[in-house]
């Protein structure tokens, strides 16, 4: 089989703002990649758990929260399970 039209890696533009992670960024256009993202996560009284999809600036190692329409679906659902796996492993020091 030939390949006519590789698609390209996915891809998103962002500023380093802080947003979700208390500000002060420093305002660099960051070109973000799938591997660039990791999710973080936050888990209230109730049990609930809300999950954030987030990137560290390589110029000043400060954290931006990507919004989560701004993702793919299958991004999103690989991020959070990542999380979950580690989350896991943290508690019952064992892979899932």
């Amino acid at each position: 089989m030939k390949v006519l039209i590789k698609r390209p890696a996915w891809n998103l533009k962002i500023i380093c703002t802080g947003k979700g992670n208390g500000g002060g960024g420093c305002k660099s256009l960051l070109l973000v990649e799938e591997n660039d993202i990791y999710a973080t996560s936050h888990t209230d009284y109730a049990g609930d758990t809300e999950y954030y999809y987030t990137v560290r600036c390589p110029v000043c190692d400060k954290e931006t929260d990507i919004p989560e329409w701004a993702l793919p679906s299958s991004i999103r659902i690989k991020k959070v399970n990542e999380r979950q796996e580690e989350v896991y492993q943290k508690v019952y020091g064992r892979k899932w």
